[in-house]
């Protein structure tokens, strides 16, 4: 069960920054598709296959993390999501000692765009302590690899989170607002950690369908949100062993290779009109 909380004052960092954002020429609209967005066939639909970081598509958070509790402090550190050159987006979180305990420096990134009911697509690879996309790393606890749509206090939150003390088990939630929630906890067989996989999820309307590799692994139809939201990747520190585990000294890296976004046939869905807004930062720990 999460226990979820806000802080006015990262709210009003975020806040300020991304209005500063949206106010600049880069942010004002969306560009036309550049080299490292494919489009796809269905019209709207689009891959982001990371060969490049575009600052009009994808904004790095820079703010104080909601994990701050004794012993464990930290930000989000744009330089700490970065592209790898070989088409892969990584999310470093790097753990150091220091005078309050352990420091963190993790790492957020979230689309400039908000997005509706369609299908949401990640190829990633959940944290280890390797970098290298063709090379799999030690799967370590303290830390929590997240894909997801968020809006508005999760006015939508439709997650994917994986534990780095429970890296075979993959995490499925969805909130309409902070206090309706379904969620499963589902065995995947496999760490998520050691190898890229598939995972996806489908949002109409009356119900959200989750999958990995292709197969259906979960479907609710209670607590839909309708509210376009931000597309979110994230990787970040904790210190319970009943939720991501305890973290140590050292750094760990999220890979992504693609995200992709499809929507629902015209007819299906009420709420793809495409817009920029305020960004409010996504917290969730237990």
């Amino acid at each position: 069960m999460y226990i979820r909380s806000r802080r006015t004052a990262a709210l009003l960092i975020m806040t300020t920054l991304a209005l500063t954002a949206c106010s600049s020429p880069t942010q004002a609209a969306p560009p036309a598709p550049v080299a490292t967005l494919t489009s796809l066939s269905t019209p709207g639909s689009w891959t982001e296959t990371f060969d490049h970081l575009d600052p009009a598509r994808w904004i790095p958070s820079n703010w104080s993390g909601f994990w701050q509790q004794p012993g464990l402090t930290g930000t989000f550190q744009p330089d700490n999501a970065y592209v790898d050159g070989h088409g892969h987006l990584v999310l470093a979180l790097k753990m150091q000692s220091c005078a309050t305990g352990l420091c963190a420096q993790a790492a957020e990134l979230q689309s400039a765009q908000r997005f509706g009911f369609g299908r949401y697509t990640y190829r990633m690879r959940a944290a280890s302590t390797s970098a290298n996309p063709k090379k799999a790393g030690q799967v370590l606890p303290g830390n929590i690899s997240g894909a997801f749509s968020y809006v508005d206090n999760s006015a939508t939150e439709i997650d994917i989170e994986i534990e780095g003390n429970r890296p075979k088990t993959l995490n499925a939630a969805v909130w309409n607002g902070l206090t309706q929630k379904s969620y499963a906890v589902l065995p995947t067989g496999t760490s998520l950690g050691q190898g890229f996989q598939t995972i996806s999820y489908e949002w109409r309307p009356d119900r959200i369908t989750y999958f990995l590799n292709g197969t259906r692994v979960w479907e609710t139809t209670q607590n839909i949100p309708q509210s376009p939201a931000f597309i979110m990747l994230n990787i970040w520190p904790t210190v319970s062993s009943a939720w991501g585990g305890l973290a140590s000294p050292g750094s760990v890296y999220m890979l992504v290779d693609s995200v992709s976004f499809e929507p629902l046939p015209q007819g299906l869905s009420k709420n793809n009109e495409h817009s920029d807004s305020k960004v409010v930062p996504h917290d969730s720990v237990e």
